[in-house]
């Protein structure tokens, strides 16, 4: 009888990763992208959602879609190890596709491309270039704003690059989810910085933050509670919520109608709300039934309401709206 014990199975994946870079001689990467060292899988107890479940499921439905899709990986946009990002292409060759860039959740501590290559899937059957990019976390001593700061250099990189694959610098798309979903908000609400990073305003044309939480003041003490933003200085400069000024055309804003009210539900409404009045074309969705990890797996998924929204948005392209 085969043994099915998860936490075997985990350890005799991570057996195999390990010695497969030290062939391809690239052990910082392979450290880097270990699910298995996350705060969430060593500490199951502390969460209602299996978290070590999720990632061995995420890391085999990102081995599958690497199977099908020609796919570059390990792409540098900074010099740390953890600024990098896969790209994965339609079947065929691509001219001029748009390009959608995702970053991942994982509260800013955790988390690694290697896990959401599976949200390219979907995207790439209708002629999308996805990018799934790594950012600095706080266990390596990184905070606001060097993760919006990662982002905008991904950004940066595809606007440059994007051509040489069959993506057109000026159709950029920024999602993300939880931690990822804020960054994406945080870029996406003040289209400011693009200027100076040599970016064209048209260029970012739309976001799909996924379950985020967009006001990151906190009420207890800061310094204890929030690593990614240690002082209420940088708490509101970390708040997309508070900085809606020169949003994108288009947003998707969705989350899922199991995560909890005031701290998902209400943030992602307000942020919503606040686009919209400032001009940007927004569809919120409350995804029925799904909590935090269900929203992200349903961006990969063909037939889902999260997808189709996201579709939508990027084959409609709201070119009236560009300004």
């Amino acid at each position: 009888m085969l043994n099915h014990d998860p936490t075997r199975l985990l350890s005799s994946r991570v057996w195999v990763t390990a010695t497969l870079c030290l062939i391809a001689q690239v052990p910082d990467i392979c450290r880097a992208q270990d699910a298995s060292t996350y705060y969430t899988v060593q500490h199951p107890e502390q969460f209602k959602i299996d978290w070590g479940a999720f990632y061995r499921q995420a890391e085999k439905k990102t081995t599958e879609v690497r199977a099908a899709l020609p796919h570059h990986l390990d792409i540098p946009y900074g010099p740390a190890i953890k600024q990098r990002l896969d790209l994965y292409l339609p079947t065929g060759k691509p001219q001029h596709a748009p390009v959608f860039l995702f970053l991942h959740g994982g509260g800013f501590r955790e988390g690694d491309r290697l896990q959401y290559g599976f949200v390219a899937k979907p995207f790439a059957a209708h002629g999308i270039i996805t990018a799934v990019a790594s950012y600095r976390l706080t266990g390596d001593g990184a905070k606001y704003p060097d993760q919006p700061e990662d982002a905008r250099l991904a950004l940066a990189w595809l606007y440059h690059h994007a051509a040489e694959y069959g993506g057109d610098p000026d159709r950029l798309y920024l999602g993300g989810h939880s931690a990822g979903a804020i960054i994406a908000a945080d870029l996406g609400v003040d289209r400011t910085w693009m200027k100076e990073a040599g970016i064209p305003t048209r260029a970012l044309r739309g976001i799909a933050p996924v379950s985020g939480t967009y006001d990151m003041r906190t009420k207890d003490a800061p310094g204890e509670t929030n690593v990614y933003a240690p002082t209420r200085e940088l708490q509101d400069r970390a708040s997309p919520i508070l900085h809606v000024k020169s949003p994108v055309p288009a947003a998707v804003v969705a989350v899922g109608s199991e995560e909890k009210a005031e701290e998902f539900v209400v943030s992602s409404r307000q942020l919503a709300d606040k686009m919209t009045a400032a001009g940007a074309h927004v569809k919120f969705i409350s995804l029925a039934g799904e909590d935090h990890r269900a929203t992200v797996a349903a961006l990969g998924e063909e037939q889902s309401e999260l997808f189709r929204a996201v579709l939508a948005m990027i084959e409609g392209d709201h070119r009236s709206a560009l300004r």
